[in-house]
């Protein structure tokens, strides 16, 4: 029997053989988001996966255009392409004038937040709603500012080794693990189950371990400064 797992976890990436540094997300996570992207009536996404392209003729919006690439630290680079640039994905948004006064003021930035996108008739292109910032705590803010339709969320979240009140907190991880089944539970791996906090606000999950930085303490004692992860699901 096919036991269907709410939560994958993917602990490495391919590298990109032509670049030192660029990397891919698995084949079925491209898939996975594509297929989000065209089964949902609104999408929550990073900003930074975009750059400005043009003001539109009548002066009342930006338009924005899809990277190939989204640079995580240095010469670390996701490939982003698949995810968004083909023409049945988003690989533009129409940014009306108005909802950011900080992006208004010098839209060519490299301006970082996520973005509520819904498709818009009217423009015949997805459109900006609202911007919010986003931490790894705040994922519970993601079900207040969505649309109310179906809505996917993709982009990179980035994990910082101190306390967290909701991300990996124990009381959260049980709540999402007793209403699995047991067949469900018993399914997933150890890095899954502490994942499994997510599910209380996403539903079909997957994480992508992508790259972290660190420094040294000591020759011989080191310590993490973030980790990113790539993460994608339905919000609830």
């Amino acid at each position: 029997m096919n036991v269907k797992i709410p939560i994958r976890y993917y602990d490495s990436t391919e590298l990109v053989r032509y670049g030192y540094g660029d990397m891919l997300l698995p084949s079925d996570v491209y898939n996975y988001v594509q297929d989000g992207i065209k089964t949902s009536d609104s999408v929550i996404v990073p900003m930074e996966f975009y750059e400005f392209s043009r003001e539109c003729g009548d002066g009342t919006c930006w338009y924005y255009i899809a990277k190939e690439y989204y640079k995580i630290y240095e010469k670390a680079r996701l490939y982003i392409d698949p995810l968004i640039r083909d023409k049945g994905l988003v690989p533009y948004f129409v940014f009306p004038k108005g909802i950011n006064q900080y992006v208004d003021k010098n839209p060519q930035l490299n301006w970082s937040p996520y973005l509520v996108l819904v498709w818009d008739r009217n423009y015949d292109a997805w459109v900006v709603r609202r911007t919010f910032h986003l931490t790894i705590d705040d994922v519970p803010y993601i079900q207040k500012v969505k649309e109310n339709v179906t809505t996917f969320f993709f982009g990179i979240l980035y994990w910082y080794p101190r306390k967290y009140k909701v991300a990996f907190n124990c009381n959260e991880i049980e709540k999402a693990l007793s209403v699995m089944p047991k067949d469900v539970r018993d399914t997933l791996s150890k890095t899954e189950v502490s994942w499994s906090w997510l599910l209380n606000y996403f539903s079909e999950v997957r994480v992508v371990y992508l790259f972290s930085k660190g420094h040294d303490v000591t020759p011989t004692y080191s310590v993490t400064d973030w980790e990113a992860y790539f993460v994608a699901g339905y919000v609830r």
